[in-house]
């Protein structure tokens, strides 16, 4: 299991808090951790010119890259200088080790593609050749897809009937020299499929969830070694999922244009030794019947009969007699696209932490900690006996489950409920395997006095993505934090980033804005946010509109106050867009997610822009969950309209639109004027009402007049001192806050502000509610596993430890260390995994001197900006070729080349 998973699920290793870290370079450098399009050797994919990265360590300090030899072929053994056969740039010079554009012979769909790379450093010495990787090309022509969709009722005009789970499957023979077998598949909503008997794969909810009138997403495998010469068989099984949604909620999926039963598309391809290739195709000649799993509901649950099992209805020789035809079907408008992204999966197991029982027939688990997923359990009882599941994170005084805030907006079924039926034959096991929940509490209602319960606990379920970084410091209570958040974040992406695992698990944008910084810091989420941003461009109306939650039934277009409801949640929310794209070219350095969604950009700004009067909004979501210093939509909106106007300039100007980055320049500065003619008293030197939000916002996105900063930024000082030093803002100027706080170095202020255990704020909801997770509400009274509030996490990261991105060069091949000490904290250790390697960076303080320890990757560099007084002596204990550049405004500044540094400060002032 990966280091972050034992971090998450476990407890923090001792081997982050180690005193000296980071690679010295002692050995020969090596090429490593290559990837293609952000993956490492990946299936399916269907970019035609993928980019491909690399990773470089080594021996000594200031190791760069200065050329680089990339060989392809599609055969290993021709993977050398003499026979590449797909593509040998020969020796390119050049410091680039990201990003880089396949250029060589057209790529075919199904073939796989063997890759290595070998480098020049900065004293012209050639590494050897990395290891080998790989990429997979999917389907990537709508020919190449032989496969039919197909169903078990035709498609129908008006609402599906809601039936029992259908199963599907296929017999086939294979010759007896099979070299490779690959399949491609989607089932709608979500599908389990087997080889033999066997699962295929480890992916659960599959696929992820899309507007499946637009696009579609299919998974590819390699079951090579799941098949055999002679008789196979292949059975795939689907759910409703969101294709199906058939509860009535408040967010009209049951009314989805999309709507129809379940269905299916696959081809397994078989290549042989004699060079042939085999398609086995879902059509017609496919049988189906209902099973055990009778009714599944994304919102409502499972009931799975085990009574009605099909017995080994996936192997070859299974009598199906009795089974039916399967019906060819128009399935659903979507194109079909590879699913390429991190895929969901079972991450962890969590027993729980303390039980008790009400009455003689329910018995109530507490796992102690919130998480998404569902239960696993053992059983034993007699045939027909019934053990029911329900699934909370609050219970009432009584002990009993509380799921009265989670059936908000669900009208009609159970809310979070799933039953199992028992056959009656000896211990069974089960789990759900269609739905997912968010909960911390599992009441068990047994049917029978005879049925024991033997075993139960929670497994957990999300996107599987990797870690990118960890974070731990001296103080209990921001370690808890983060760990709050991580759980949130994960616990909030199926597929696409969600509002909350239980009550909606809707793809809410503003949630997904606020947190797009600290996600990238702790998780490799490019791909996983890349499919997102697809599914913004499949939701986009041809005048530039969007939703308020993406994918959408058609709900979510307007907001529901103001006289402009029909223009929407407003930037603030739906600007997720532009933001999330903005963010992963800051992380990445890859100007390509720029130019491929430009268009559409420009078309949502240009869209702001004939709504707009004066250049200001007057529509939109205002500060959700915010406290007593209301700042309601215009006022957001106006702001961020002049953000993302200008960030749209700079994207022209990165992309090369000269004309464009003027004009958007211009419209920027239009706006920056009407808004603060129209906002800022001059007077009285304040925005609005002078609340946290309104103050925080107009300096975190540059609105404020050059002469006006400060005291502007005063104003947002007295404005937080006149709360008692807490927050009083929603998510919005909640995120304001932190990052203004951080620009303008008010580091105290900031310690203080998310140290707080009283009402509101971060430490309130650990010590007085128990959390487990991040909250909706700053008193905790709705949903208790929100996101949105995770903006806390751009503090430790980009203050605490001081990781920053040099905006002039994005993607940390140049970037700032700058830690904060003016707070009550002893030390900090962090790490970032950036596309260059891990940044790292730990200080402590101790009684006569303070230690600073940072990692700079290979081919980067980095300015260190140590927080000591002019006067402080500092010396380098480990560390060569770092020039000190200079003192400026509390801070030594040194320039610092790759390798491992400690340096060491006398006490004093800092």
């Amino acid at each position: 299991m990966r280091l972050f998973k034992r971090v998450l699920y476990l407890v923090i290793t001792v081997t982050w808090i180690l005193p000296s870290k980071g690679c010295n370079y002692e050995d020969p450098f090596v090429v490593e951790n290559l990837t293609t399009e952000y993956l490492s050797n990946p299936l399916g994919l269907d970019v035609r010119s993928p980019k491909l990265s690399w990773k470089i360590s080594g021996k000594g300090y200031g190791l760069r890259q200065t050329a680089y030899q990339i060989l392809v072929a599609a055969d290993p053994e021709n993977l050398t200088l003499s026979s590449a056969g797909c593509w040998n740039t020969g020796k390119v010079r050049s410091n680039q080790s990201v990003h880089i554009p396949y250029e060589g012979e057209p790529l075919e769909s199904g073939e796989k593609y063997y890759w290595k790379v070998r480098i020049w450093d900065h004293n012209n010495q050639v590494s050897e050749f990395s290891e080998v990787n790989w990429w997979q090309m999917g389907l990537v022509d709508d020919g190449d897809w032989k496969g039919e969709w197909i169903s078990a009722v035709e498609n129908y005009d008006s609402v599906p009937p809601l039936l029992p789970a259908p199963y599907f499957r296929k017999e086939f023979i294979l010759p007896d020299t099979i070299v490779s077998a690959h399949l491609y598949i989607s089932g709608l909503g979500y599908y389990e499929a087997f080889l033999n008997g066997e699962k295929i794969g480890n992916h659960i909810l599959d696929p992820v969830k899309t507007r499946y009138d637009k696009r579609v997403k299919y998974s590819t495998y390699d079951v090579t070694d799941q098949i055999s010469a002679g008789y196979n068989a292949i059975g795939v099984v689907l759910g409703n999922g969101w294709y199906n949604q058939h509860t009535r909620e408040a967010w009209d999926f049951d009314q989805a244009p999309w709507r129809d039963s379940p269905s299916l598309i696959c081809q397994l391809e078989v290549k042989t030794g004699n060079g042939n290739k085999i398609i086995i195709k879902s059509d017609n000649s496919w049988n189906f019947s209902t099973g055990p799993l009778v009714f599944d509901g994304i919102h409502n649950g499972e009931t799975y009969d085990a009574r009605l099992e099909l017995g080994e209805w996936s192997k070859p020789d299974y009598n199906d007699r009795e089974w039916k035809p399967a019906v060819t079907v128009a399935g659903p408008r979507g194109k079909l696209s590879s699913q390429i992204m991190p895929p969901i999966r079972i991450i962890n197991s969590i027993k729980p932490e303390d039980k008790w029982d009400i009455g003689d027939s329910v018995k109530m688990f507490d796992l102690g900690q919130n998480i998404t997923g569902w239960a696993f359990i053992k059983v034993r009882g007699p045939e027909g006996s019934q053990v029911t599941l329900r699934y909370g994170e609050r219970i009432y005084e009584d002990g009993t489950l509380d799921q009265e805030e989670l059936s908000r907006f669900i009208w009609t079924g159970d809310t979070q409920t799933s039953r199992y039926i028992l056959k009656g034959d000896g211990i069974e096991e089960w789990h759900q395997i269609f739905v997912y929940h968010g909960f911390k509490y599992i009441e068990v209602h047994l049917s029978d006095p005879e049925l024991e319960l033997i075993e139960i606990e929670g497994h957990v379920v999300h996107t599987d993505l990797d870690e990118n970084g960890y974070f731990e410091c001296s103080h209990e209570l921001f370690n808890q934090i983060h760990q709050n958040l991580l759980w949130s974040y994960l616990g909030n992406y199926h597929g696409y980033p969600t509002d909350c695992p239980h009550r909606e698990k809707m793809g809410w944008t503003g949630d997904a804005l606020l947190v797009a910084e600290t996600g990238l810091f702790n998780f490799d989420a490019v791909r996983a946010y890349l499919k997102w941003i697809d599914d913004f461009t499949d939701e986009q109306r041809p005048n530039g509109q969007l939703p308020g939650i993406v994918p959408t039934s058609g709900w979510g277009y307007t907001y529901g106050r103001g006289e402009n409801r029909e223009r929407g949640y407003g930037p603030q929310w739906e600007g997720a867009f532009m933001e999330i794209p903005w963010q992963m070219y800051r992380y990445t350095g890859d100007t390509s997610i720029i130019e491929k969604y430009y268009p559409r950009f420009k078309k949502y700004v240009n869209y702001l822009t004939v709504h707009s009067e004066n250049h200001l909004l007057d529509f939109g979501i205002d500060d959700h969950k915010q406290l007593e210093n209301l700042t309601h939509g215009d006022y957001l909106s106006s702001a961020f309209y002049f953000r993302f106007a200008g960030m749209l300039a700079d994207m022209a100007h990165i992309t090369d639109r000269f004309d464009d980055h003027r004009k958007y320049s211009e419209l920027a500065s239009e706006i920056k004027k009407s808004f603060n003619e129209k906002y800022y008293d001059r007077e009285k030197r304040i925005y609005l009402h002078g609340g946290q939000t309104p103050m925080a916002l107009a300096l975190y996105f540059g609105l404020t007049e050059d002469m006006e900063e400060y005291m502007v930024l005063e104003g947002l000082l007295k404005a937080i001192e006149l709360k008692q030093g807490h927050i009083d803002a929603g998510v919005v100027g909640t995120k304001a806050v932190i990052n203004s706080l951080l620009m303008y170095e008010e580091y105290r202020t900031l310690f203080e502000l998310a140290d707080k255990r009283s009402f509101p704020g971060w430490g309130y909801w650990i010590e007085e509610l128990g959390a487990t997770t991040l909250f909706q509400n700053w008193d905790g009274s709705q949903s208790r596993n929100h996101i949105m509030f995770g903006s806390i996490g751009d503090y430790f990261y980009k203050g605490l430890a001081g990781i920053n991105i040099d905006e002039s060069n994005p993607g940390f091949g140049h970037f700032i260390i700058k830690p904060s000490l003016d707070n009550d904290i002893t030390w900090v250790n962090a790490g970032h995994n950036s596309p260059y390697g891990k940044i790292e960076s730990y200080w402590e303080k101790k009684e006569e001197e303070i230690i600073f320890e940072f990692t700079i990757p290979a081919n980067s560099s980095a300015e260190l900006q140590i927080p000591v007084a002019e006067s402080t002596k500092i010396r380098i204990e480990r560390g060569k070729n770092i020039e000190y550049t200079g003192y400026k405004a509390g801070f030594h500044i040194y320039k610092a080349p790759p390798g491992s540094y400690r340096m060491i400060a006398d006490s004093g002032d800092t």
